[in-house]
């Protein structure tokens, strides 16, 4: 369960064109937090804690619609098995939600599968990712380049982590729309930067 996190008030379902609209990933961060009822670190934890298990269950290579069925329920089912928090959500629609919202960063997934030592094990407990930082720096040299030049260095990290880990996938960053632009930095600084560092990124991030 995320931390902090008392389960004392069941989450309905939105309305299905609500619930559509969040499907797609456009909604942002901030809204769907609010809809699923996570302050930010709450929203971290349930996303980190699910990211081994779709890498474990799923191809990350194709799209979330080319996935077979039976690798999306054994996933749903391990997921509601190992992150009981799901359990709050009226039919764990926050589950959905949230696998969409981390699909809608798939290269981002691709290359947190690259950096992965191995398969999340059936006996492993999701519910706390410890954060690990890449050994070296040079492979991002692209994005720290841009993080210096609008002195947000000290987020480098943090985007690597996210899956920002080298020039081919920075590159992929900045021709990506920039609704997707948009909820990856939000992701990516959720818990660590202000609002206010988040929209500066953002801006800069536009004019690149």
């Amino acid at each position: 369960m995320p931390s902090g996190e008392r389960v004392t008030a069941f989450v309905r379902k939105p309305p299905a064109a609500l619930l559509s609209y969040l499907c797609t990933g456009k909604a942002g961060v901030t809204r769907m937090r609010g809809l699923m009822n996570l302050n930010k670190k709450q929203w971290t934890s349930l996303r980190e804690g699910i990211k081994p298990l779709v890498l474990k269950y799923l191809d990350v290579e194709k799209p979330l619609a080319h996935q077979s069925e039976a690798d999306l329920l054994g996933l749903k089912k391990k997921s509601l098995e190992k992150i009981t928090f799901f359990n709050k959500y009226e039919d764990n629609w926050a589950f959905d939600v949230l696998l969409r919202f981390l699909f809608t960063h798939r290269y981002a997934l691709a290359q947190a599968k690259q950096r992965s030592p191995s398969p999340l094990s059936d006996t492993e407990e999701p519910s706390q990712v410890r954060a690990t930082r890449p050994s070296a720096v040079p492979s991002a040299g692209m994005l720290h380049q841009f993080l210096r030049s609008i002195k947000a260095s000290h987020f480098l990290f943090c985007f690597m982590r996210a899956g920002l880990s080298d020039d081919l996938s920075f590159t992929e960053f900045i021709a990506s729309p920039f609704t997707v632009k948009k909820s990856f930095v939000e992701a990516a600084l959720q818990g660590t930067a202000s609002d206010d560092e988040i929209q500066a990124v953002l801006a800069a991030v536009l004019r690149y």
